[in-house]
């Protein structure tokens, strides 16, 4: 950098041409001036700025854009041989047709390493339709530990686009301004399959538009993206503090991130939205481990649409709207240990309280419950777990109407690697969902539609080895219920725990023991079972009986069984037992020296699974 300012306003007419190079050569900082630019807002200065961004290019120096505006009919670039760019004033495109109007550094293989780009201020004359994405501010390419600070760009599709071309844009910092007007704010790009765009710090950036600026098209604060076969593993792009203000109103959609890769870490924080769409972000492929923080918003519950092209989810919005704490992630069930919990369903089969358990083999149900065991014979306990037969399976029963979006963690004896996650889904009805795109998605793994279970299994085992031991899972809007677990799909696994959370906003029953699912098939995970009905005893004389069947589902030959009845006699003694499948049989004595002739009185039936010992 030179040591006055006034060293580079100084320019004399009446030098001759080989002075006139040497006055160049000595400067640190070439200006359009030098070549007869004047930024008066009236001529068109392209062919003077252009020739000082090839002086500064030859003789690495730094190009310098003193105050004013310079008009530009067309593209302008500064080599990659500059040191850099400062600008004082504003550029501003004159022309009609697309064209990036500002592009800085080389594309193809050249790394543009170390530069510095300060004072970026590039405006259209007229405001772009946005119907063409040729129609750029600003393009940075192949930019590397380098320094980039954007004033202000107005008024185009696509504000700025960071590309990687032959190379990529990596490890280089962004201060970001106002970026106003344009259809897509701030355009992360590559080009092809050889270039990249990862590790970039961005601070601030007000991506606004004006009331009324092409009212009926969708736009977009920041854009993750690439050409067909180009680099698509966008990641580690951490954004401090940006503004969106993109005035979403009518039929339009006005979201600050589009994610079109299957990049991850997408780090948005302290966000602000107003006047958006209520999504943080919209996903149409794979992007994975994003996180959007958001300190302020106008639409109050925030969420990431993922569209019908879109095959991961994970990612996270924190909304630190109105109550922050509100927002930490929700223990909503759990077994710590699958063994203590373990119970006979009956002679042949293991259950395990608390989970209900998963068959995944052929299966002509369909209805809700009916998919619900309360025991199987392939589940077989162990020392410290229970062993998941193949297609066998623990879970839970969810009440998905409101709550879509759930975390899976799974543990095996002595933390090995192993079995999938499983999903079914229905409708409010209780009729099972079969093979419908968008029913379900899952963190790092795609569900893989299994048609004769009805159900979706992931692609591949839960593993740390893959990183996707731990699992998110989001069902589709029509999902009003879902089955959640995991099964031993490649072989038999010892599960040894299982949790399940929720985002903290919704609290979705866990349907797990309730009357919902005690269909023909009794099954909930549940080790106690009740019944109660109306009994008018008859005249008993001392020492007579009477007996009642009464009908408790789920209840197996040798479960524990009582008995109660509501009586103002202590002297009516009760007894209980299984007497077949779903059936208990009840006595009532009477132990006093008198008859007895009582009221018709509530009795009530409990039948206990025994522990496995």
């Amino acid at each position: 950098m030179p040591a006055r300012i006034d060293d580079l306003l100084v320019l004399n007419a009446n030098l001759n041409k080989t002075d006139f190079a040497k006055y160049l050569r000595d400067r640190e900082a070439v200006l359009p001036n030098d070549f007869g630019g004047l930024g008066d807002g009236v001529a068109d200065d392209r062919t003077a700025i252009q020739a000082a961004f090839d002086r500064a290019g030859v003789d690495q120096k730094f190009a310098m854009i003193l105050p004013g505006t310079w008009n530009v009919s067309g593209t302008v670039t500064l080599p990659g041989g500059a040191r850099g760019l400062i600008m004082q004033g504003t550029i501003r495109y004159i022309g009609t047709a697309p064209t990036s109007v500002l592009v800085l550094g080389d594309g193809g293989t050249i790394r543009n390493a170390e530069k510095l780009y300060t004072g970026l201020n590039v405006i259209r004359q007229t405001i772009s339709d946005w119907s063409s994405e040729a129609d750029i501010g600003i393009t940075v390419r192949n930019v590397d530990a380098s320094q980039i600070e954007l004033r202000r760009v107005e008024g185009f599709t696509i504000g700025m686009r960071t590309l990687g071309d032959g190379r990529g844009v990596e490890d280089s910092t962004f201060t970001l301004g106002r970026i106003v007007n344009n259809r897509i704010g701030l355009d992360i790009w590559c080009a092809t399959a050889t270039a990249w765009n990862t590790s970039i710090r961005y601070y601030g950036g007000h991506f606004a538009q004006a009331t009324g600026v092409n009212a009926a098209m969708d736009r977009f604060g920041i854009r993750l993206g690439n050409e067909p076969g180009a680099y698509t593993n966008h990641n580690r792009h951490v954004f401090d503090v940006p503004n969106f203000e993109l005035r979403q109103a009518g039929s339009n959609i006005a979201i600050p991130f589009l994610n079109q890769t299957s990049g991850s870490a997408i780090i948005a924080r302290n966000m602000r939205m107003e006047a958006c769409s209520p999504l943080a972000a919209r996903h149409t492929a794979g992007a994975q481990d994003c996180e959007y923080d958001i300190a302020w918003t106008n639409t109050y519950l925030v969420g990431i649409d993922y569209t019908a092209t879109a095959n991961r989810c994970g990612n996270a919005v924190i909304n630190r709207h109105r109550a922050p704490a509100s927002r930490f992630q929700r223990f909503l069930a759990g077994v710590p240990n699958t063994r203590a919990a373990a119970f006979r369903q009956s002679a042949t089969e293991v259950g395990v309280e608390g989970l209900i358990t998963i068959a995944t083999s052929t299966t002509t149900a369909t209805f809700m419950a009916d998919f619900c065991f309360n025991g199987l014979t392939d589940l077989t306990p162990t020392d410290r777990a229970v062993t998941l037969a193949a297609n066998r399976g623990l879970g839970w029963m969810l009440d998905t109407s409101q709550a879509k979006e759930f975390a899976l963690a799974h543990w095996l004896t002595s933390g090995a690697s192993g079995g999938r996650l499983f999903v079914r889904v229905f409708d409010g009805a209780g009729n099972v969902h079969e093979d419908i795109a968008g029913d379900v998605l899952a963190s790092i793994t795609t569900m893989q539609w299994n048609g004769p279970a009805k159900g979706w299994n992931a692609g591949a085992p839960m593993d740390d080895a893959n990183f996707n031991r731990r699992q998110t899972i989001r069902v589709g809007a029509a999902v009003a219920y879902a089955q959640v677990g995991v099964i031993g799909f490649d072989g038999p696994i010892d599960l040894q725990s299982l949790r399940l959370y929720g985002l903290p906003e919704a609290a979705p029953a866990v349907l797990n023991g309730t009357p919902l699912l005690t269909g023909a098939l009794s099954g909930s995970g549940r080790r106690e079972f009740a019944a109660e009905l109306s009994w008018d005893l008859p005249s008993l004389a001392p020492g007579a009986t009477a007996l009642i069947d009464v009908t408790v589902n789920g209840a197996r030959a040798g479960d524990l069984a009582q008995a109660s009845l509501v009586s103002s006699t202590r002297f009516i003694e009760l007894d209980a037992a299984v007497w077949s499948n779903n059936t208990v049989r009840v006595v009532a004595r009477n132990i006093s020296a008198a008859t007895f002739d009582l009221a018709t009185a509530t009795l009530s039936v409990g039948v206990t699974k025994r522990r496995v010992p």
